[in-house]
């Protein structure tokens, strides 16, 4: 059985007022060593699996991989901008359309398409590993475990899943299955 372990970083600076993300900003990862032997207790050896727009903690004494994957939505000449900048048609295209893209971005359904697919690749594995990704991604691959199947992940099943900063879920796999076995536990 593969065990997944994702621990959901800070968010970008100007999220909590109202700015999509910034592709270039990279967000602390508190990652607790002793949360991680917690939570996967048979664990001697772990690759830890990163997206580039989280920094990686120092003293992570583990085999790294960067993800491209695992990188938050690509919001492409809209990062840093402020939903209240957006038109009305804007605010309503980007919040209930998954097939809208901002200019030179990546719309919903292809950022959760793309967190889905690797999530089935590394489904492959058997040895457990750590996620250190922001919380977006976090909660596209636990919508995806919930609504596996192909296309039924829409924005409403999104919306129903909060996943905390400085949080940690976790994922199974067994027999490729996946199941969610935890979800926000508090760092």
């Amino acid at each position: 059985m593969l065990k997944l372990l994702c621990y959901a970083s800070d968010l970008p600076s100007g999220v909590r007022q109202g700015q999509l993300p910034g592709a270039c900003e990279q967000v602390a990862c508190a990652l607790d060593g002793q949360k991680v032997v917690d939570f996967l207790p048979s664990s001697s050896h772990l690759l830890h699996y990163y997206a580039s727009d989280v920094a990686l903690p120092a003293s992570n004494a583990h085999c790294t991989q960067v993800e491209d994957a695992l990188q938050d939505r690509h919001y492409g000449v809209w990062a840093g901008r402020s939903l209240r900048d957006m038109s009305a048609a804007e605010q309503l295209s980007f919040l209930s359309d998954p097939t809208f893209a901002p200019p030179e971005g990546e719309s919903f359904s292809a950022f959760c398409r793309r967190t889905t697919q690797w999530l089935q690749a590394v489904g492959q594995m058997a040895q457990p590993a750590v996620v250190l990704a922001r919380p977006a991604v976090v909660r596209s691959l636990v919508t995806h475990v919930l609504y596996p199947a192909e296309g039924s992940v829409t924005m409403a099943h999104a919306a129903r899943v909060d996943v905390q900063p400085g949080s940690y879920s976790l994922l199974t796999c067994h027999a490729g299955q996946w199941r969610v076995g935890m979800l926000n536990a508090p760092a």
